[in-house]
């Protein structure tokens, strides 16, 4: 088991590199963590998978957790939405993100189709 806290990085919507910690079960999800304490105005749905608002690419690393139902339906409305994509509020607060390094999209570069 990874020891805490667990530490990842996340690119922002200006580009920046960002550091963010937490504790094991710390959030429900890392939608929750990243709105609480990094990001303003971010997952409109409150996690129902529904809105793709909290939509990331994983860029380094891998989650154990699968696509569900919900999160492969919004993901397949997305136009930026590939491989590596996954909504934040699917994603549990665990060992998993521990090191890993993604891309917050952005209203910029998100759209439905």
């Amino acid at each position: 088991m990874k020891p805490e806290p667990y530490t990842f990085t996340y690119i922002d919507e200006f580009g920046d590199s960002n550091t963010a910690i937490c504790s094991l079960n710390e959030y429900h999800s890392l939608m929750e963590l990243l709105f609480d304490k990094y990001l303003q105005e971010w997952g409109d749905c409150k996690g129902r998978a529904w809105c793709g608002t909290c939509h990331i690419q994983i860029l380094q690393g891998a989650l154990s957790s699968k696509i569900e139902g919900d999160e492969k339906q919004t993901l397949s409305q997305l136009e930026d939405a590939s491989s590596l994509s996954r909504l934040a509020c699917q994603i549990p607060v665990n060992g998993d993100l521990h090191n890993l390094v993604f891309k917050i999209v952005t209203d910029n570069d998100f759209g439905l189709k």
